[in-house]
């Protein structure tokens, strides 16, 4: 009797203890339930000598000067060129979007869209600081987001492309982020790779040497030829700038109807070649893009002549 009363004993004892147990844990857990959640910290903001460099970087590029009296300084292009300027609710606001609205012959000036309001130059606000970066105080977050006007509110963006698509993606953002997407020489690099994040300008050579490797000495001879002109991969028409206001006057260069037909920098590359896209016998319906070449030889270059395709380039050959 007394050892089943000792064993009961011990039976209790433990169905005492193992509830102890489970009250306490149900109290831990119940008291991390009823806990606020942690915060998420605010982005960094930037200091004075950031928004100073940033800012001198800025003026120097096309984001700073998008004012186009005449040219779509008004509420619907405002869309990209100045989004704070910009009225989604104007009923020209779709109008924008459509192609045939401005359509007209190269050089001629941009119609003007059926109700659109222009903006004066001094109340017209580019593609400023508080577009890409959401102000807070006298500052603004480090971290880049995405003003929307329809919305009224900043929409959080996870890569530069994510950003920059808000203005240069399909048609009427020319097509930049889909040729990204198909560029075969640089998979998986972002815009800010190449591009400083607050000024634009860029070009091949600031990465690559054009005077080393195999093709020096074609490079050397192509002075006058884009790069993206012989190593775009996208089926782009070539044509020589002769627009003197052009920032590509005089060379020869991809071409892409953006807004009218003119000179455009591909992002859709490759690393071969096909000279043929220049160099090939000269017609009455096709003409040869290059009119003239270094070599002169009399048997098939007389003068420099594009007369007829060199011996010495491989035909069906990509060089």
């Amino acid at each position: 009797m007394q050892r089943y009363s000792r064993a009961l004993g011990l039976i209790l004892s433990g169905l005492l203890m193992f509830c102890l147990a489970i009250l306490v844990a149900d109290g831990e857990v119940q008291g991390q339930s009823n806990s606020p959640p942690a915060e998420t910290p605010p982005p960094p903001t930037a200091d004075a000598m950031q928004i100073a460099a940033a800012y001198a970087a800025w003026e120097r590029s096309g984001h700073a000067s998008t004012f186009d009296n005449g040219l779509g300084a008004d509420t619907t292009c405002a869309r990209c060129k100045s989004p704070l300027n910009w009225d989604p609710e104007h009923p020209a606001a779709e109008l924008a979007l459509d192609c045939a609205s401005c359509k007209r012959m190269p050089g001629e000036p941009r119609p003007v869209l059926a109700g659109g309001e222009p903006v004066p130059e001094d109340e017209w606000h580019n593609i400023n600081c508080d577009v890409c970066h959401e102000p807070v105080g006298n500052s603004y977050y480090v971290t880049a987001s995405f003003w929307n006007q329809q919305l009224g509110q900043y929409e959080p963006v996870e890569t530069s492309e994510e950003l920059c698509a808000h203005c240069h993606a399909s048609e009427h953002g020319f097509m930049v982020i889909e040729e990204m997407a198909a560029d075969s020489v640089h998979p998986g690099m972002s815009c800010t790779d190449c591009h400083d994040p607050h000024y634009s300008d860029v070009t091949c050579e600031d990465c690559h040497d054009t005077t080393t490797g195999p093709a020096a000495a074609e490079h050397a001879i192509h002075t006058m030829v884009d790069c993206t002109a012989c190593h775009d991969q996208g089926g782009l028409g070539l044509w020589w700038d002769y627009d003197p206001l052009s920032q590509y006057y005089g060379k020869v260069m991809p071409q892409r109807f953006a807004h009218t037909l003119r000179s455009w920098v591909s992002h859709d590359l490759r690393t071969e070649v096909d000279c043929r896209r220049c160099h090939h016998a000269r017609s009455t319906t096709y003409p040869a893009l290059a009119q003239e070449v270094s070599c002169d030889n009399a048997a098939c270059h007389p003068q420099g002549a594009v007369l007829n395709w060199c011996p010495y380039l491989p035909r069906g050959v990509a060089q």
